[in-house]
């Protein structure tokens, strides 16, 4: 096992512990333990819990920065690219990012500054909807819906059965088409 497969192989046993024992109940020695890893090894790559969390955060954050820049890319048909992107990885997220999302903010409840990431990319992203699409007031109430999809479904609040949730995506994408340009 590589470096960073291993790595992720620690984050992914860390939120899935979190999710099971609760965020207090972590600690590094049951996710060396269930990772398979020594706790040099762990230590090597999270020196503190607190380390485990924020790289746990980070890697979902990127990863979901780098899928959204893909899904831009790779899907011409969309009109505004990037934020009906934005909108398309928020509804197809998996269930093992649930999971570790789920697991990075109940750990963190006990550090609310760890989510400062978070928060910053929140800003970012905000920013990016409201500034590309036709209508901010529209571009942001389709990000909040979206969110708030995430966050139903990580908590389990009435998530929506597929037929629902594929036309709440096709509304939503409508909400943020790309500003017309004038010449």
């Amino acid at each position: 096992m590589n470096r960073n497969s291993k790595r992720t192989a620690i984050l992914k046993v860390a939120c899935r512990l979190v999710r099971e024992l609760g965020a207090s109940n972590l600690t590094l020695d049951a996710v060396a333990k269930e990772a398979g890893v020594s706790k040099g090894g762990l230590l090597y790559h999270f020196p503190t819990k607190e380390a485990l969390i924020q790289a746990a955060l980070a890697d979902f954050l990127d990863r979901f920065d780098s899928d959204t820049d893909a899904e831009a890319t790779r899907n011409t048909s969309l009109n505004n690219r990037w934020a009906q992107a934005y909108l398309i990885k928020t509804f197809e997220i998996s269930k093992d990012d649930l999971e570790m999302s789920f697991g990075i903010l109940a750990a963190a409840a006990n550090h609310p500054d760890l989510l400062e990431p978070m928060r910053e990319r929140y800003l970012l992203w905000q920013s990016r909807m409201a500034s590309e699409c036709k209508d901010p007031v529209e571009a942001t109430v389709a990000r909040l819906a979206a969110d708030g999809l995430f966050f139903c479904e990580l908590f389990g609040f009435a998530p929506l059965d597929g037929e629902l949730r594929s036309k709440v995506l096709a509304y939503l994408l409508k909400m943020v088409e790309r500003r017309e340009q004038h010449p």
